[in-house]
């Protein structure tokens, strides 16, 4: 019993800590301020029930180094399921097929900014979006309708102006 115990509170602390620390690169102080007690007062209870009498019961010590490694597979789920956070997308594409994509986009309600840029085999146009994270999916789902060449994906820390930032505020989508 005192191994299970040990295991899911050390699973549930490694899981939110991997979350708290994305959050925090991500700037946001004040849920993973209010995460850091939660996981401070996990890590004391557990720490300190292992500890206690460890060298007479090692299997403590096995089902806490366990709970941690699976803590950060669990977190790294969880964060990837929240979404949290912005997204830039950018699209390379031959420029007539680009920009009959970024119409496309456009008529969807996203933020497209386009680039000329040249490429091996000539003229081609760089599309960037920035999407809630949230988001990515359905927008990677309608580029595989296009003739897209090249997409690359880039977390976004923080943007304070323009429409995307308005729409991150609210809630809403990109």
């Amino acid at each position: 019993m005192i191994y299970a115990f040990i295991f899911v509170a050390k699973l549930f602390e490694v899981a939110i800590a991997t979350v708290r620390v994305v959050l925090t690169s991500r700037g946001n102080r004040v849920v993973a301020s209010l995460i850091a007690v939660v996981e401070i007062t996990l890590w004391l209870i557990v720490t300190s029930t292992v500890l206690l009498g460890i060298s007479e019961d090692p299997l403590k010590a096995v089902a806490y180094g366990l709970a941690f490694v699976a803590g950060i597979y669990l977190g790294i789920l969880v964060e990837d399921k929240l979404a949290l956070g912005l997204a830039q997308i950018e699209i390379i594409a031959e420029f007539e097929a680009a920009k009959h994509l970024t119409k496309r986009l456009r008529e969807r309600g996203y933020g497209a900014t386009t680039f000329v840029c040249e490429g091996m085999e000539g003229h081609k146009l760089s599309i960037e979006l920035k999407v809630l994270r949230k988001d990515i999916p359905a927008t990677l789902e309608l580029l595989k309708e296009q003739d897209v060449q090249f997409v690359t994906i880039t977390d976004i820390r923080k943007v304070t102006v323009g429409s995307i930032a308005r729409r991150a505020i609210k809630g809403g989508s990109a």
